[in-house]
C-alpha cells in the first residue's frame, strides 16, 4: 500500500515487459487448463472455442484502439497518438477522474469501460447460468470505483445499486426510462459465448442484463440485436447479410417481446414501473423501437463499396455523430454489424471504426472486434490487448460452459451479507494487512507509488486483481478495513426453524403477535424490519404485504418480497 509522501504525479513505466505488443500466442486449447478445467473436453468443438476466443481478443483490441479517440477531436487524437496513425496499440495519456482527477498514461492495449463491464458480466456467469445478483449488486457498484469511461446512464444505475435494497428489476434511477444507449449491447457478448444453442436461449439473460441499467427498448432491443448477430458469427462463421439482419430484428420483435411479458418478474413489476413512468403501454414503444431497427438496417443496406469508402456513408446514413444518436443503443449495433460484414479483415473493421472520429469509437469498434473475431476468417490480433491471458481465459471457460463442462466460477461474497462501497474510493481495502479489493478478491500492487490529486486527498492506483485483470482503482490515503460481510466465505448454515413459533399462540403471546396497524404512507423499511420480526406468523405477513401494496409503490412491495424471501430460505 502507498503512503501519501511516496506519491509521485507521474505516472511510472508499469507494464513494460518482452511479451508487450507482441502478436497473440496461438494456444492449443486441445493441452491447455485453466481454473481446474481439463480443456482438453473442448476438443469435441473446437472451431466454436477457436471462434470465442477470437471475439474476445478483438473486441478487447477493438476497445483498445477507439478508447484513444473516443471523444476528441482530430488535432487531440494527433496529441494523444503523437502523430502516429491510430493503426496499433500504443501508450497514451489521459485524464481520470475529472476536473478534480489526475493525468495518467495508460499503457498500450488498456481496455474502457466497454471491457470491463463485459468481464464483469463474464465473471457472474457459472455452471449455473448467469448470476443476476452479484452482476447487479455487487460488480456494477464496485466498477465504479475503477471505470475507465462509462455512459451516464450506467453509472447512475450502478450506483443506485450500490444503495441498499435496490433491485435489479427496479432500479428506478433518475431518466431511467430515458436510457437507450449501447451501455448494454456492449456487455453481453458471455452470454452468446457461453451460450450451448446458439439458438436464442442467451436472450433472457441479455433482457435481465439490460434492464440493470437500461430502461428504453431502444438499449433492451439493440443489446438483444447485437447478441442474435454474434450468435449468427459463432454458428456460421460468417457476419449476417442484411436481409438475415432483418429478420433477426423481427424475431426480436415478436421473441424478445414475448419474454418480457412471461418473465415472472419483468412481466408484471418492472412493465408496470415502466407504464406507469412513461404513460403508455412498453408493448407499443418495443414495437415502434424494432421498426426503427428496421429501417436502420434498411438505410445502409445497399452501402457495398470497400469498408474504409463506405463507412462515412453509413456514420451519416445513421447519424453517428449526432449528439442525441451518438450512442444510441440501436444506430450503433447496426453500425457495428454493417462495418463487419464489409470488412476484408478484422484489423480493418476496428481500425476504420476507432479512426471515425466524432462517433462513439470504442463501443462501436468493440462490437465489430466481437462480430468478426468470431468469424472463421478473422486472424489472431497483431497486438496483444492488456491481460490478454486473462481474457483467453474467461474464453475457455465460457467456451467450457457452452458445452456443459463443469468449471471454476469465480467466488463473491454472501450477497446476504455484502455491503457496497459507501463511495468510489472505498473499493480498494486492507484485508488482514493484504489488499483487496471490494467483491473481487485480493489484488496486488503493479507500481511503487499511487497518483494523488495535488491536494493529496485521493489518488489512483494500479493493482492486478488475483485473478488477472489490471484495474486503475480509486482510493483514500489511508486504505481503509475490508467490511466484515464482505469476506469470501462459505454462506452461513441455515437457521433452525424455531417450531414453537409456528404453534398457536397461548392468551398470553396473541397480543404480542398480533399485526400492529402502520402509520399511512408506508415506510418500506419499518414494513420490512416488522415483516422479518412476525416472519413465522402468516397473518401478521399476509398484513404487511397487503399494506406495501395498498400505500407503497411497486418498488417497495418488490423489495419487501426480496427480503422475506432471503430471510425465509436461511430458515
Amino acid at each position: 500500500m502507498t503512503d501519501p509522501s511516496t506519491a509521485d504525479h507521474e505516472q511510472p513505466d508499469l507494464f513494460a515487459s518482452d511479451s508487450d505488443n507482441q502478436p497473440v500466442e496461438t494456444r492449443d486449447l486441445s493441452r491447455q487448463q485453466h481454473a481446474g478445467l481439463d480443456v482438453a473436453d473442448c476438443s469435441t468443438d473446437d472451431k466454436r472455442a477457436a471462434r470465442t476466443r477470437n471475439s474476445m481478443l478483438w473486441a478487447a483490441y477493438g476497445d483498445a484502439l477507439g478508447f484513444i479517440s473516443e471523444l476528441v477531436d482530430c488535432k487531440r487524437l494527433e496529441q494523444r497518438t503523437h502523430g502516429a496513425p491510430l493503426d496499433h496499440l500504443m501508450d497514451w495519456q489521459r485524464r481520470v477522474g475529472g476536473k478534480s482527477g489526475v493525468n495518467v498514461t495508460l499503457p498500450a492495449g488498456c481496455w474502457s469501460d466497454d471491457t470491463q463491464l463485459r468481464m464483469a458480466v463474464s465473471r457472474s456467469i457459472g455452471n449455473h447460468g448467469f448470476d443476476i445478483d452479484t452482476f447487479s449488486q455487487i460488480e456494477l457498484p464496485v466498477w465504479l470505483s475503477y471505470a475507465l469511461g462509462g455512459g451516464r446512464a450506467s453509472k447512475a444505475a450502478a450506483m443506485n445499486l450500490g444503495k441498499p435494497r435496490t433491485l435489479w428489476y427496479a432500479n428506478t434511477f433518475r431518466g431511467w426510462t430515458s436510457a437507450g444507449g449501447n451501455g448494454a449491447a456492449m456487455r453481453i457478448q458471455p452470454h452468446v459465448w457461453a451460450s450451448p444453442d446458439l439458438e436464442g436461449g442467451y436472450l433472457n439473460d441479455v433482457i435481465a442484463n439490460s434492464v440493470c441499467t437500461h430502461g428504453h427498448p431502444r438499449a433492451i432491443v439493440g443489446a438483444c440485436f447485437h447478441a442474435e448477430t454474434l450468435a449468427h458469427c459463432l454458428r456460421y462463421g460468417t457476419v449476417p447479410d442484411p436481409e438475415t439482419c432483418v429478420n433477426i430484428a423481427g424475431r426480436i420483435g415478436v421473441k424478445a417481446l414475448r419474454l418480457i411479458e412471461e418473465h415472472a418478474i419483468l412481466g408484471s413489476i418492472w412493465i408496470d414501473l415502466w407504464d406507469q413512468a412513461i404513460g403508455e403501454r412498453f408493448g407499443d414503444t418495443w414495437r415502434k423501437t424494432v421498426d426503427e431497427l428496421i429501417g436502420a438496417i434498411g438505410a445502409v443496406a445497399e452501402i457495398t463499396a470497400t469498408l474504409e469508402t463506405s463507412y462515412p456513408e453509413i456514420v451519416a446514413r445513421l447519424g453517428l455523430k449526432s449528439p442525441k444518436q451518438q450512442g444510441s443503443g440501436i444506430l450503433t449495433t447496426v453500425a457495428a454489424v454493417a462495418a463487419a460484414a464489409t470488412a476484408s479483415k478484422a484489423h480493418e473493421g476496428v481500425v476504420v471504426a476507432a479512426n471515425a472520429i466524432g462517433t462513439d469509437t470504442d463501443t462501436i469498434a468493440t462490437m465489430v472486434g466481437a462480430l468478426v473475431g468470431a468469424c472463421d476468417a478473422a486472424a489472431d490480433p497483431p497486438e496483444k490487448p492488456l491481460d490478454s491471458e486473462y481474457l483467453l481465459q474467461e474464453a475457455e471457460r465460457l467456451t467450457a460452459i457452452s458445452l456443459g463442462h463443469r468449471v471454476e466460477s469465480h467466488r463473491y461474497p454472501d450477497i446476504l451479507t455484502w455491503t457496497a462501497p459507501r463511495t468510489q474510493a472505498d473499493a480498494l481495502v486492507n484485508d488482514n494487512g493484504a489488499l483487496a479489493v471490494e467483491g473481487l478478491g485480493p489484488a496486488t500492487q503493479l507500481a511503487e507509488s499511487a497518483i494523488y490529486t495535488p491536494r493529496k486527498d485521493f489518488a489512483w492506483e494500479w493493482v492486478k486483481a488475483h485473478f488477472g485483470q489490471t484495474l486503475l482503482i480509486k482510493r483514500r490515503p489511508q486504505i481503509i478495513f475490508l467490511e466484515a460481510g464482505n469476506k469470501f466465505t462459505p454462506p452461513q448454515p441455515p437457521r433452525k426453524r424455531d417450531t414453537n413459533r409456528l404453534a398457536k399462540p397461548d392468551s398470553r403471546d396473541e397480543r404480542k403477535l398480533k399485526p400492529i396497524p402502520l402509520d399511512r404512507g408506508i415506510k418500506v423499511d419499518d414494513a420490512i424490519e416488522y415483516a422479518k420480526e412476525q416472519i413465522f406468523d402468516d397473518a401478521a405477513l399476509g398484513y404487511t404485504v397487503r399494506r406495501v401494496a395498498r400505500d407503497g409503490t411497486i418498488a417497495d412491495l418488490a423489495a419487501l418480497v426480496t427480503d422475506l424471501r432471503d430471510d425465509l430460505r436461511q430458515t
